[in-house]
């Protein structure tokens, strides 16, 4: 006979026949097949495990005599040890410890016979497995860090205690969740508890036991009074080492759980035995009358209050007890407050200004509202929101609150720090029925708050339909836009409510409002931006446009009508310039029929005076006829002089604005004044004379320039604001324009009497133009200087040799300050735009000429293989000259030199040391030579080597530093200009990111 498979049914057999003691089939069914012995079920179970569990003694000695393993565990572990000791089966315990069963064994959840066997009230079984377990097994832990005694003291077996504890079981191990027995066994409901502490603090009444804190800070005191366990509280507290006002790890008492479980008796022990004088708040700052009075416990309430040293102190929101009760509704509580303290303040506040009716108007409490209501509790009072308890009971859709408090006097119009009303609240949660009542109290349903949004947009907000429908039926108005711009049918449309947006659109809203921000956004906008399809497609069945499309429609309407306003405009140009020439054919034909006509009636006139000879002409016809051609030729004078002056005005106009612009553009780019005095022309004569143009006027003859000079100059010195000084004698400007080679100067009666003159470039705000003024200033004592240095060099001219001219010149450029800096010579040029002006005779001039050309052709002889004088050199001469005018030499000479040279190499002078040196190397320049554009260059030929060699290094250094300085300058500019670029896209991104934040 062939063996069942492991694992069969509990209907097999032989575990039937274990199970209902047939030792008979048992023994006809192993004698048949040895191996059923040890058969196992769906469990893992064998028959001598059914045996064990049917207290069948006679078939558990046969299947052991038959070789049953007595060790052998099923599925969870256990074995038939752990089985007899979980029913305490003393007499099969003892049979299988007999025949060598383990008694240590650990199931699947290290869960031993010995912790199996605590579960009964018959200790036979747990001394019998003590006598087989080893010393250290006593206190074997299961899963949960659980010994024996834990497992005794849970079940509240006294005597289990006491043997254990005999054997040398150690009561201070904690479990997992870091109690000890004593924690197990304080935290019994049942009376008898008592005993088991008993026994557990007699092995060792240590402080540390009594007071010992599990994980969460609970002492066993804790426990006991959470369970409500009268006697172990006072056995616990009976113990001298107890602390009776433990925290745990909320910072709460004992007491306060007494409070807040009602639990009168013990809260009056605790009371009693309490050595402190100041009950202890928890970390809220809450005392035990707040849980008392919260949990609606008169008794507790009366007791704790009666006590001295209990209060009703505010915890850390400055909330009292009082204000606890009227939130949770404890009027039970209230009136026993009420009643033990007269003077309670009812209208007491806290953090935020909030009373006790506001509580109860949040929470609902439609009793409690009507006690504080009794008792003269403030109906309007005001938090820091400036929300009365109407708000807040509007915000939570307690109607009956609503009617309450309006009944008692409350005032529905005020509105909040936000200029909110009650109905503005209602709106945001919704309550449709709360808004109703609102209404029906006169409440305006298009009240805006600072925001300008109403109630409907917080309605919108949150997709409340009934409440929409409500306020909407009211007369409320859809089409109110806040101060973004923004309607209800925004929000709805920006949090995807499409049966808001239905409602919206039925009660005729604007579907394609813009807001008033810079993106402009329409409600379709919105909801483009949030993604929802559904109100996407609703929108755009009803005509909806985005801001994309509406700039697209009013772009395209804009360009036809400016289209229809430049067709219209261009064709009543055209129509009125025919009409004007119409109008001039008209005229000029009348006025050709006219002039033939005259001539007919001459002509015919003539023919009849040759015909009649013989009549006498009268006087009056001759004059008449006289007088007529007379008027016709002097018309014809007079338009074609007019035209003469016409086209000369406009020449006029264009050279001298021509000249003044040159001297402007002259003026800024060069460092080096203009000694003349009047600004010359950029160009030389012959690249003047070439560049003209055919278009361009005639040129005018000197004599009609120079006059057009004098009436200019007598222009000026009537527009010319000159600043009155003291010690200065201001005259106007002598008009000194006698022929092509004379200029403007000034007398030397004038330069003797201490006036010195320059001109200046000013702006004129009434005609734009650009006009000369001349400024005096005092400059006496450097002109008598320069003429005694003047005299002196015509004095030594002749007698000086070619060697000593080269040694005057060296020293001259030697004591030039070639180190001064480009700000510093701008600064003092400016004070001084033009120089001095000399006024001498021609005699005077034609000699000082002749002498100086003299001295050239010495020099030049001297010198024949010297270089041309560098632009340092002409530079030095340029501003050391003096004031004679030059009226194209100067000019041209400029004009040659190089404008890096200028600016680069700058040669400054001392105005009272160079004057002579000046004079000498200044040699005017015939007009006729500078007319045939010959260069100063040929005249003022001096060796580059005559520089001193530190000036020339000074000026490579200088060059050198400018390009650096360039350098430097431009690396800063691409610094600043990425800061910039950076730190606009920062913010436009900003802008982006807040605008969607507000968004949302």
């Amino acid at each position: 006979m062939s063996s069942p498979p492991q694992g069969s049914s509990l209907a097999s057999p032989v575990h039937a026949a274990a199970v209902t003691g047939d030792k008979a089939s048992l023994l006809r069914l192993i004698a048949s097949n040895p191996d059923l012995v040890d058969q196992e079920d769906q469990l893992g179970r064998t028959p001598l495990m059914y045996s064990v569990l049917g207290d069948r003694r006679a078939c558990a000695e046969a299947l052991i005599r038959y070789g049953a393993q007595v060790n052998r565990s099923d599925r969870s572990g256990r074995t038939a040890v752990h089985l007899a000791a979980q029913t305490g089966n003393h007499r099969l315990l003892k049979l299988l410890l007999s025949r060598r069963a383990d008694c240590t064994h650990r199931d699947l959840r290290d869960i031993t016979a010995l912790h199996l066997s605590t579960r009964h009230q018959d200790t036979r079984c747990l001394a019998l497995l003590l006598k087989h377990t080893p010393p250290g097994q006593v206190d074997a832990q299961d899963q949960r860090k659980q010994t024996a005694l834990h497992w005794s003291a849970y079940y509240n077996r006294p005597r289990h205690v006491r043997l254990l504890v005999r054997h040398g079981s150690n009561i201070g191990i904690p479990d997992q969740e870091g109690k000890i027995p004593l924690h197990w066994a304080a935290g019994h409901k049942d009376p008898e508890a008592a005993l088991t502490v008993r026994c557990l603090l007699e092995a060792a009444p240590t402080e540390s036991l009594l007071n010992w804190q599990d994980y969460e800070g609970r002492t066993p005191l804790h426990l006991a009074v959470g369970d409500g366990n009268q006697e172990v509280v006072r056995l616990l507290t009976s113990y001298r080492g107890c602390n009776v006002a433990p925290y745990d790890n909320l910072f709460r008492t004992p007491l306060h759980w007494a409070a807040l479980l009602g639990h009168t008796p013990i809260a009056n022990l605790l009371l009693e035995r309490n050595r402190s004088p100041n009950i202890p708040s928890d970390s809220q700052g809450a005392t035990p009358l707040h849980y008392a009075a919260q949990g609606n416990c008169p008794d507790t309430v009366r007791v704790l209050l009666t006590h001295l040293s209990v209060r009703d102190e505010a915890d850390l929101e400055g909330r009292t007890a009082f204000m606890w009760a009227a939130g949770k509704g404890s009027d039970e509580a209230l009136k026993v407050m009420l009643e033990l303290d007269p003077e309670l303040e009812i209208n007491r506040t806290d953090k935020y200004g909030g009373t006790a009716l506001h509580a109860a108007s949040l929470s609902g409490q439609i009793s409690t509202v009507r006690v504080l209501l009794d008792h003269s509790a403030q109906v309007d009072a005001a938090d820091v929101m400036k929300h009365t308890p109407l708000f807040r009971a509007c915000e939570m859709g307690h109607r009956e609150v609503i009617a309450t408090l309006i009944k008692g006097g409350a005032k529905v119009h005020l509105v909040d720090k936000d200029g909110r009303s009650p109905l503005h609240w209602a709106a945001l949660g919704g309550n449709a029925n709360v808004c109703q009542i609102l209404i029906e109290n006169n409440i305006n349903p298009n009240a805006q708050d600072y925001e300008g949004r109403t109630p409907l947009h917080c309605a919108a907000y949150g997709g409340y339909i009934g409440c929409m429908e409500v306020l909407m039926e009211n007369k409320a108005d859809p089409n109110i836009q806040d101060k973004n711009g923004r309607t209800a049918l925004h929000w709805s449309c920006n949090n995807g409510y499409l049966d808001a947006v239905k409602l919206l659109l039925h009660y005729n809203a604007f579907s394609n409002q813009m807001e008033s921000t810079e993106e402009r956004y329409t409600p379709l906008d919105y909801a483009l931006l949030g993604g929802h399809q559904e109100v996407i497609q609703f929108m755009l069945e009803h005509s909806a446009l985005s801001i994309a499309a509406i700039q697209y429609i009013a772009a395209s309407k804009i360009q036809a009508v400016y289209r229809g306003h430049t067709v219209r405009s261009v064709f009543g140009h055209r129509k009125n310039l025919l009409m004007k020439h119409e109008q001039l054919r008209k005229d000029a034909a009348a006025k050709k029929r006219e002039g033939e006509n005259r001539r007919k009636g001459r002509t015919g006139q003539q023919a009849k005076e040759g015909q009649k000879e013989e009549k006498p002409v009268k006087p009056s016809e001759v004059l008449r006829d006289q007088e007529e051609d007379r008027g016709n030729e002097e018309q014809y004078k007079e338009s074609k002089e007019s035209r003469l002056k016409e086209i000369s005005s406009k020449t006029k106009v264009n050279e001298h604005h021509n000249q003044v612009y040159e001297a402007a553009q002259d003026s800024n780019t060069s460092p080096r004044l203009r000694e003349v005095g009047v600004l010359p022309s950029r160009t030389s004569p012959r690249r003047a004379s070439n560049s003209q143009s055919p278009s361009s006027p005639p040129l005018r003859s000197e004599e009609q320039y120079h006059d057009e000079d004098s009436t200019r100059a007598q222009d000026d010195s009537r527009k010319c604001i000159r600043p009155k000084r003291e010690g200065s004698s201001v005259t106007a400007p002598e008009k000194v324009c006698h022929g092509p080679k004379e200029v403007c100067r000034k007398s030397t009666q004038e330069i003797r009497e201490g006036s010195s003159s320059s001109l200046r470039l000013e702006h004129s705000n009434k005609g734009g133009g650009i006009r000369l003024i001349v400024q005096e200033k005092e400059a006496s004592e450097d002109i008598y200087k320069e003429e005694a240095v003047r005299k002196q060099i015509k004095s030594t001219r002749t007698h000086r040799s070619k060697r000593e001219d080269l040694d005057i010149v060296t020293q001259k450029l030697g004591a030039c300050n070639i180190t001064e800096s480009r700000s510093s010579r701008r600064k003092r040029e400016s004070t001084n735009r033009i120089a001095p002006v000399e006024n001498t005779e021609p005699s005077v001039q034609s000699e000082e000429m002749s002498e100086k050309q003299k001295y050239k052709e010495r020099s030049l002889s001297a010198r024949p293989t010297q270089r041309p004088a560098t632009g340092k050199l002409s530079r030095c001469e340029d501003k050391k000259s003096s004031g004679k005018v030059h009226r194209s030499s100067s000019g041209s000479h400029s004009r040659r030199i190089k404008h890096g040279e200028l600016e680069g190499k700058i040669v400054t002078r001392t105005p009272s040391s160079d004057i002579s040196f000046m004079r000498s190397l200044t040699i005017p320049i015939p007009r006729d030579c500078s007319k045939l554009g010959q260069s100063t260059a040929d005249w003022q030929q001096l060796d580059i080597e005559l520089i001193p060699l530190e000036a020339r290094l000074q000026l490579v250094e200088r060059e050198k530093a400018r390009k650096q300085l360039f350098q430097r300058k431009k690396q800063a500019a691409m610094v600043i200009q990425r800061a910039w670029r950076k730190h606009r896209s920062k913010k436009k991104s900003k802008t982006i990111k807040s605008s969607h934040v507000h968004l949302v």
